[in-house]
């Protein structure tokens, strides 16, 4: 029996670091789009922050006006129905920029995120619905 234990542990050991020698194998490239929508998170997670303690939002990173023409893992990118997804978000940012009721398109380009993930890759609406702000009278 002590032999049986003793084998069993020992091609446990060999089993856990054969998987370490492929340290990168599985690392995840992601795409332009994936890339830019998680720089669109943390840009509306700073945002909020500021709203919420009575800052105006500065500025809007010049990377997220490409929402149209990054490149999408599966091309997504290309379809009419994104095409047509990013302009409430694109235009909720024309708003912020302008100065006008930041918080009201603040909130609308929250809302033009989750529209945009209810068609495509609904994952990341997790973290997106913890963004909008609410209880406001600017909404």
């Amino acid at each position: 029996m002590k032999y049986i234990i003793a084998l069993f542990l020992l091609t446990l050991v060999f089993a856990c670091n054969e998987g370490s020698n492929n340290q990168k194998a599985d690392m995840y490239n992601a795409s332009e789009l994936a890339s830019l929508m998680r720089d669109m998170v943390t840009f509306s997670d700073s945002a909020r922050v500021s709203l919420l303690s009575g800052k105006s939002i500065e500025s809007i990173p010049e990377n997220l006006w490409g929402l149209k023409t990054a490149k999408g893992t599966r091309d997504e990118h290309e379809e009419d129905l994104f095409q047509s997804l990013t302009d409430p978000y694109l235009n909720a940012l024309k708003g912020i920029e302008r100065g006008d009721s930041q918080m009201y398109y603040y909130n609308k380009s929250i809302e033009a995120c989750v529209g945009c993930h209810n068609n495509y890759c609904g994952g990341p609406l997790v973290v997106i619905n913890k963004l909008p702000i609410r209880g406001t009278n600017d909404q």
